[in-house]
């Protein structure tokens, strides 16, 4: 993880000017998530993760969003099930791929609307996505909601299966991030 987290930091570090307007912000673990969500015939399911280690590049000049890299470690999500979770990294290789990650540093705004385009890596597989997302901001600080769909199989992931019958492809997933100005 640290390796993967290092490369990260070191894209949005470089990022960075000598402006003083140009800030890195780690976002607060104690109320920033990750959740994804499922669905089974038999049952839906979410699991979420407070373990994400979340950076911003934050412009106080412009109050923009310049660059953004997430990871969060496969083995963080928490279902609420032992027995699911445990099912779940054996699905997704979780010792060989312990972390999804996302970097992006293409980021448009519009009526406190964000469109982030950037990459997400889970599973080994690196693949371009778009992410929408809402930014709420105060003096104090700043939140990032959003959600977005991607389907296992394009991932090299084959879901998982209870009772001879394969969960839905699609994984739902939601973030809430919040940063402290």
């Amino acid at each position: 993880m640290k390796k993967s987290f290092l490369f990260l930091y070191f894209i949005l570090v470089s990022f960075l000017s000598n402006g003083q307007e140009k800030k890195k912000i780690e976002a607060d673990k104690k109320v920033s998530y990750v959740q994804y969500a499922m669905k089974h015939p038999m049952h839906d399911w979410d699991a979420k993760s407070t373990a994400n280690k979340c950076i911003i590049v934050y412009n106080d000049k412009s109050t923009a969003i310049e660059a953004v890299a997430v990871i969060v470690p496969v083995k963080s999500f928490d279902s609420g099930n032992s027995n699911r979770d445990s099912h779940a990294l054996e699905s997704l290789e979780a010792l060989k791929f312990p972390n999804v990650s996302f970097s992006a540093s293409n980021i448009q705004e519009a009526n406190n609307q964000l469109t982030i385009k950037g990459n997400l890596t889970f599973h080994g597989v690196t693949k371009p996505i778009e992410v929408k997302a809402k930014k709420t901001a105060s003096s104090n600080n700043l939140k990032i909601e959003g959600k977005f769909d991607i389907n296992m199989k394009d991932f090299g992931v084959e879901p998982p299966g209870l009772m001879g019958v394969r969960a839905d492809e699609k994984i739902s997933l939601s973030f809430n991030m919040v940063f402290n100005l």
